[in-house]
């Protein structure tokens, strides 16, 4: 199957569901708007504000994989209220955060080269920008700093985004799945997507149309758009699971603007 064959499954799924997905992810977003004007109203840097951004960042990460399972629910044709991921979040608050750590573990190699980089270009600009003021002979040397860092940036963001996508199906399986542990789901993620991160990169590209076209609606248009995606994702994943429960009929008309 293709990208367009994974497209087709998710809008099969959400025939007759748009409705419902597209208010879920209104919920969701309707919360963290909230959660952002009240950290509005506190003092530009104060302690308070600090403390009510970091409890936001806490509260995230579940919040997120609340929503996930939503969606799952709704594609396996399961009852969910709006606001269920705010209560299915956090009954799984912690194996939320495990997944995100173990995740963070097995992506700690590029992550600090990413930061080393950075410490490069920067020390790079800065020392070069100030040797050239002083006329100083060596900031040709110093600039090479930053060259070096650029290079080794590019090629650990590119590392850090291909290895990250041995594990975009963590939190799916943890879905379909809770009896798996954290690391279970990490691990089982990485096995699916062994020889197939190619394959969900062109799906996440296929979407590039339509994410121009939300534009167009001032970003209403996202609310269905976010959970097609995740539906996507979803028949991605039923097809290499060999759980996919939806076959797309080879005379079924293809509405979707992107081949």
């Amino acid at each position: 199957m293709n990208s367009s064959d994974f497209r087709a499954d998710a809008r099969k799924k959400l025939e007759g569901k748009w409705g419902k997905v597209a208010v879920i992810t209104l919920a969701y977003v309707a919360l963290f708007f909230v959660l952002g004007f009240i950290e509005g109203l506190f003092k530009e840097g104060s302690v308070i504000q600090s403390i009510w951004a970091i409890a936001v960042t806490v509260v995230e990460v579940p919040l997120a994989f609340g929503l996930i399972i939503s969606l799952f629910k709704v594609f396996n044709s399961e009852d969910v209220k709006a606001f269920d991921f705010f209560m299915l979040g956090f009954n799984n608050f912690a194996k939320s955060w495990k997944i995100s750590l173990c995740i963070l573990l097995k992506m700690i190699v590029p992550i600090i080269l990413i930061v080393v980089s950075l410490f490069l270009i920067s020390f790079g600009l800065v020392a070069g920008s100030a040797s050239l003021l002083l006329s100083s002979s060596s900031s040709g040397g110093l600039f090479i700093f930053g060259v070096i860092g650029l290079i080794l940036y590019i090629v650990a963001l590119v590392w850090a985004i291909m290895k990250s996508y041995y594990y975009s199906l963590a939190y799916i399986i943890a879905a379909d799945k809770p009896e798996l542990d954290a690391k279970q789901a990490v691990e089982e993620s990485k096995r699916l997507m062994t020889g197939n991160r190619g394959k969900l990169c062109f799906l996440h590209f296929s979407f590039i149309g339509w994410a121009f076209l939300t534009v167009l609606t001032l970003g209403i248009g996202y609310l269905w758009l976010l959970p097609y995606i995740q539906f996507s994702m979803f028949a991605f994943y039923k097809k290499l699971s060999g759980n996919d429960t939806v076959r797309v009929e080879t005379n079924v008309e293809n509405d979707d603007p992107i081949k």
